[in-house]
């Protein structure tokens, strides 16, 4: 609880101190929807309790967005995913399902001449929560895990149309999403590739 409060009080104070930067460009807000793919894998920190990905396939990202320029080349960057992993307890052979929803905050620097054109990078902190998680015999195994995980990512994009992003995040979740009394613990690694639909410039 502790460190969502921290996460919280620092989006609210980056924002505010954003807001006090001389603009260069007229503020302007945009939204739309997220179609992508999740690549992931597992970093143990032992063998005895490890997980595995079932297999090398990504699972589908679905989300919505929202963001603001502050400069003609700074902005803020708010996402919410939604999307599942399947993975193997080594040690039983037992299969793993569970759903997530992310959300995250990102700073993003636009290298282009206006702001939403071009090249840009992005980077913040993410709370990834666990939904549920079932096994392959159906049970339910949420209270096994920790739910509530903090993260770090850093990413690239490019505006490939007026209102289409082509994106790409590297995440790393500093909080194990298991962890035992031993010091055994887990965490994911996520490679996110998406197309980020401008919906405000569609209507607009």
């Amino acid at each position: 609880m502790k460190n969502l409060i921290l996460i919280l009080a620092f989006f609210v104070t980056t924002i505010v101190a954003a807001q006090e930067i001389t603009n260069e460009k007229e503020h302007e807000l945009s939204y739309g929807i997220t179609i992508g793919t999740n690549f992931y894998n597992i970093a143990n920190n032992n063998k005895a309790d490890s997980f595995i990905p079932e297999n090398l396939a990504p699972s589908l990202v679905l989300g919505v967005y929202g963001e603001y320029n502050f400069t003609k080349n700074t902005g803020v960057k708010l996402d919410v995913l939604y999307y599942s992993k399947d993975f193997l307890f080594d040690i039983k052979n037992t299969l793993f399902k569970m759903h997530f929803i992310d959300l995250s905050a990102n700073f993003k620097y636009d290298f282009g001449e206006t702001y939403r054109e071009g090249f840009y990078l992005i980077g913040g902190p993410k709370i990834s929560i666990i939904t549920d998680a079932t096994s392959d015999n159906e049970e339910d195994y949420k209270h096994h895990f920790e739910t509530l995980n903090l993260g770090a990512q850093l990413g690239f994009g490019w505006r490939v149309h007026r209102y289409i992003d082509i994106q790409t995040k590297l995440e790393y979740e500093i909080t194990p999403f298991f962890k035992l009394d031993n010091g055994h613990n887990s965490k994911f690694i996520n490679a996110i590739l998406s197309a980020n639909f401008d919906l405000a410039r569609i209507i607009n």
